[in-house]
């Protein structure tokens, strides 16, 4: 038997993301100050890139920037410029605060 490998259907991840706007992100990134020192990885992108590894089941920094990387072509629903390399992930995770995130997710609650 014949099997199609074309999925028909929201993604979702996408599905996730209509719920999630990125202006009132930038909102309360402004608020506190979260983009302060990141020119490209923003924090709306970093939202998106958690969402992505956390439905994924991803457990390690090298493992998600192989995962985007590896596939760059298939996930350009998620509306990310650029796909953040392993060292940008990790100073995010360091230095921008998770009350950033949480504050937004409150919200949408």
């Amino acid at each position: 038997m014949n099997k199609s490998t074309h999925f028909s259907g929201t993604p979702i991840i996408k599905q996730v993301l209509k719920f999630i706007l990125p202006t009132d992100i930038s909102r309360t990134a402004k608020r506190f100050n979260s983009d302060k020192y990141y020119k490209t990885f923003k924090t709306y992108e970093h939202l998106v890139t958690m969402l992505y590894v956390t439905m994924s089941g991803i457990s390690s920094l090298r493992e998600i920037s192989t995962v985007l990387l590896a596939c760059e072509g298939r996930i350009s629903h998620l509306n990310l410029k650029h796909f953040p390399k392993r060292s940008t992930l990790s100073d995010a995770n360091a230095k921008r605060s998770s009350e950033v995130f949480g504050c937004y997710l409150c919200k949408i609650i």
